[in-house]
């Protein structure tokens, strides 16, 4: 047997060492870097490399390898084994080329990112780029952003705001109203937005005054409207001769001002009628006598002249005076058919000055007034008559609106004796012959010493009594018809 490790090729067939191990095949190191793998020689022994479905040919049938059954079999069946000492050669693996990019795809990126960078510099410009902009015939340059409010500001303000006013067009505040007024390219903007309208695209802007506004306000259905108060006439007496009653309707009020407007009517409210008037006794020699500010400690010897001359008056009690004392003489006047009316609480003392009780509160009011009747109904034991005189003589009628559900009549006079002055006791009697019928009589039990006023009673009284003259209280003075002069 020949020990050639080279078998012809027409052999066939291939032999191997006794209880050799078959070695396992290797790649050729190229295909184990992923390289292209160089095309053999054709004096390089090589097995035709077999990849299923690459090729149109129909496979040879294979060479079929006789047994030598003293030599076991290492190698596949069917497969030639290859000749010894050489390097068995490897199945190519099949590789898929990667191609690498051509220039001409990095030139055509390069110039889209030079396009891109050249197009967002051109954008970022447009975005950035001042506007000139006329405000008020001055040249200004804004940034593209800038608003009417901007241009206003860098023009220096030129204009100055509105005002706010209440519900009825009265100044409230001032300065509260539009900042301006502006024309932005000859069209007037809405002062309540202007501030905030983009100047981009525009060439001119002019500023006004700004404007007034009305301060905000609340409207309400369904709410009373308060009736009015008409004085009308002249006289001594003021008496209510018709009730008012509220209306109903659309309120709106003033958030700051509180003032209130009727916008719709649904029931019209009802004026109460405060009517000055005289009474009128037909020629009757019927006058009133009245005295303020007491009870006082010339009081009783008054009464004292009153009742020795059959005379009936009115006192007109300073509720604050009827203590003490006092108390005993308000019950006399009572017990002797004097009427006992107020003169309120404490004569409009504190902010009515001691003269007016329209200088007080609505509420100072109405307390000086319930106060001076409450007085004479703990004194007396009885509800007192509710007619009333005002400190000074000052009823009017806002002061009558207030009160006019406690007071049935206020009084005035018709003959004023000075008493108040302390003139001579002469001079009060002369005041009193001077007297007509239906006249009412001022005159003072209180305040300070009263001795000229009871000395003047005492002159005038019997004579005016022998005249015919019959003196009332004002309770029964009223009970006559009115007349308006």
């Amino acid at each position: 047997m020949s020990h050639n490790n080279d078998f012809p090729e027409k052999h066939g067939a291939q032999r191997t060492r006794t209880h050799a191990r078959p070695r396992p095949a290797k790649k050729p190191l190229a295909a184990q870097e992923g390289q292209r793998i160089p095309t053999r020689r054709a004096d390089e022994h090589a097995y035709p490399l077999e990849t299923p479905g690459r090729s149109s040919e129909p496979r040879a049938p294979r060479a079929q390898v006789p047994t030598d059954s003293r030599a076991p079999r290492t190698h596949a069946p069917g497969k030639p084994q290859p000749p010894r000492n050489q390097t068995p050669v490897q199945t190519p693996v099949a590789q898929t080329s990667t191609s690498r990019p051509s220039k001409t795809v990095f030139a055509i990126a390069g110039v889209c990112a030079v396009l891109a960078l050249v197009l967002f510099g051109v954008v970022h410009w447009q975005n950035t780029k001042p506007i000139d902009i006329t405000v008020n015939g001055q040249q200004l340059q804004l940034p593209r952003a800038a608003t009417v409010n901007d241009a206003f500001e860098a023009a220096g303000s030129p204009a100055t705001a509105g005002n706010m006013l209440d519900i009825d067009g009265e100044l409230l505040q001032e300065g509260s109203g539009t900042a301006y007024t502006a024309t932005l390219d000859g069209h007037e903007l809405d002062p309540t937005t202007a501030a905030d309208t983009p100047l981009d695209g525009h060439t001119s802007i002019d500023f006004a005054n700004g404007v007034d506004v009305e301060e905000p306000s609340n409207t309400a259905e369904n709410q009373p409207i308060a009736h009015g108060a008409q004085d009308v006439g002249h006289g001594p007496l003021h008496i209510v001769t018709q009730k008012g009653q509220d209306g109903s309707g659309t309120i709106k009020t003033g958030q700051v001002s509180g003032k209130q407007q009727v916008i719709e009517v649904t029931n019209d409210p009802v004026d109460t009628v405060m009517k000055r008037c005289y009474p009128d006794t037909q020629g009757e020699k019927v006058v009133a006598l009245t005295f303020d500010d007491g009870p006082w400690d010339d009081t009783n010897e008054l009464l004292d002249v009153l009742r020795d001359n059959g005379a009936k008056a009115t006192f007109f009690t300073v509720g604050n005076r009827i203590s003490g004392n006092g108390v005993d003489t308000v019950k006399r006047e009572v017990a002797e058919g004097h009427q006992v009316a107020t003169h309120t609480w404490d004569h409009a003392a504190g902010d009515g000055q001691s003269v007016n009780l329209s200088y007080m509160s609505a509420e100072q009011q109405r307390e000086e007034i319930t106060k001076g009747f409450q007085a004479i109904e703990d004194a007396t034991g009885q509800k007192p008559s509710f007619v009333m005189r005002a400190p000074g003589g000052n009823f009017p009628t806002e002061v009558w609106s207030n009160v006019e559900d406690l007071v049935v009549a206020d009084i005035g006079w018709d003959v004023d004796t000075t008493d108040w002055k302390r003139p001579e006791a002469s001079r009060i009697a002369a005041e009193l012959m001077r007297i007509t019928p239906g006249d009412i009589v001022l005159m003072h039990d209180g305040g300070g010493n009263r001795e000229n006023t009871i000395e003047g009673l005492r002159i005038a009284l019997p004579k005016l009594v022998q005249d015919g003259w019959k003196f009332v209280t004002i309770d029964e003075l009223m009970k006559y018809p009115t007349k308006d002069s």
